[in-house]
């Protein structure tokens, strides 16, 4: 026998009687509460997102997620099996994607802090505002849907690994930076610049990072442990036949000690000149004065190969300078 004696005369009487063999099955339940109506937008049918709250200071009661839970879910979705910029603000792919290849990044991660990200995000408009009409400056700060995206510091540039050497590259470059004797470090930013990226029109707005770091291991360079890990990259890079960052073959140190940095925007077409180079004045305000005393972690190195991100820990030799105070990042770090 079916639970409920549908009728066959109209959609009306279906309802009327599917009403009243659930109210016979329990006089004594409770009615429902009528239903809320939906108060109307005033911005139309349909509703505009609303802007990200800004998050508690308190901290939460939950543990951190692990640093291994985000590079599962660090792949971007791909809108499309074909190089189509309309797709991504007019950005061209720098390496062409080949069938059976794997585009493969070296670089270090940054999760900033709560406080750290809105004020980079501030300092992101602050330029905007000031370069005007002249271009569209896009934050890496967010994703589309307004979620904190993590930064980076890059040890490479765009790798394309084949099938067949990229589990050996994988095991190659993780002993290549277990054996350059870089134990965990930090780094801070310095100075707001615009990089002209050599391999496309797109100008990126980099924060110049320099080692915080009270020890001379280095000698007079500014990064003695990035420039420790370049050059295992690099010379992995060479081994496989891969560009290589920075560095000419054979050249020196001192141009490439000054080269790194953490991209937070990018414009297309804007060129470096006396007047955008103005807008990095508000640099120098007294809003933003903080950014040169905060101390950017550095416990490891990612490999991220395809859409699987591999994490090389560095040896804890020395206390990372990030209390535990202010351990707690966006991304619940």
């Amino acid at each position: 026998m079916a639970l409920v004696d549908y009728s066959s005369s109209s959609s009306s009487s279906s309802s009327s009687s599917a009403s009243s063999h659930s109210d016979s099955e329990d006089d004594n339940a409770p009615s429902a509460p009528p239903a809320k109506r939906r108060k109307a937008s005033p911005h139309g049918s349909g509703a505009r997102p609303k802007a990200p709250s800004p998050p508690s200071g308190r901290e939460s009661d939950l543990p951190p997620l692990p640093s291994a839970f985000h590079d599962l879910y660090a792949s971007t979705v791909r809108h499309s099996v074909v190089d189509d910029p309309a797709l991504h603000h007019g950005r061209k792919r720098l390496t062409p994607h080949v069938v059976g290849n794997w585009p493969s990044h070296v670089y270090v991660e940054w999760h900033p802090l709560a406080d750290q990200h809105e004020t980079l995000a501030r300092l992101v408009c602050r330029v905007s505002d000031a370069i005007g009409s002249r271009a569209k400056l896009h934050s890496f700060l967010t994703s589309d849907l307004g979620a904190p995206l993590p930064l980076h510091i890059s040890l490479s540039r765009p790798l394309s690994l084949s099938t067949s050497n990229k589990d050996r590259f994988l095991d190659q470059i993780s002993s290549a930076l277990h054996g350059s004797g870089v134990s965990q470090f930090s780094v801070s930013p310095r100075r707001l610049l615009w990089y002209n990226s050599p391999d496309s029109n797109r100008t990126f707005l980099i924060l110049q990072v320099a080692s915080s770091s009270t020890s001379k291991m280095g000698g007079t360079l500014s990064n003695p442990e990035l420039m420790r890990l370049l050059n295992a990259c690099n010379g992995m890079a060479q081994r496989f036949d891969q560009p290589i960052l920075y560095q000419s073959k054979g050249g020196e140190e001192g141009s490439a000690d000054e080269a790194f940095h953490i991209s937070i925007g990018w414009a297309l077409d804007l060129p470096v000149d006396e007047e955008s180079n103005k807008a990095l004045e508000v640099f120098r305000d007294g809003d933003f004065e903080s950014v040169e005393t905060w101390k950017i972690p550095v416990p490891g190195v990612k490999v991220k190969i395809g859409n699987v991100v591999s994490h090389v820990p560095l040896p804890s030799g020395a206390v990372l300078t990030a209390s535990r105070s202010q351990s707690r990042s966006l991304f619940g770090l």
